[in-house]
């Protein structure tokens, strides 16, 4: 996601608030701090489609001692959310 915000924005000025910004919101609705079930069915809906939620679903299975397989959905999710933006980023991407 870092790719996609370089390629967007001009100067690294404003991509670091832009980066933070997406960040800590994605912290916020990931299930780090607090568990999903406790947000409204709308920002459940938004925490879903969030790559971070199934980062921490995939750190906390593995540090409880789930096997990989048991969380082949979410290495699935990571992939597909890395190959769009790395597609958005080459698209998006000008050279100075």
């Amino acid at each position: 996601m870092g790719f996609v915000i370089a390629s967007v924005v001009r100067t690294a000025r404003f991509a670091q608030p832009l980066g933070g910004l997406i960040l800590y919101s994605m912290i916020g609705l990931s299930g780090l701090i607090f568990p999903i079930k406790l947000l409204s069915p709308g920002w459940q809906v938004v925490a879903k489609l969030l790559p971070m939620t199934y980062a921490v679903s995939l750190l906390r299975g593995i540090l409880t001692g789930d096997s990989w397989a048991a969380h082949i959905t979410d290495l699935a999710a990571l992939a597909v959310v890395f190959v769009i933006c790395i597609a958005l980023s080459a698209a998006f991407f000008r050279w100075e």
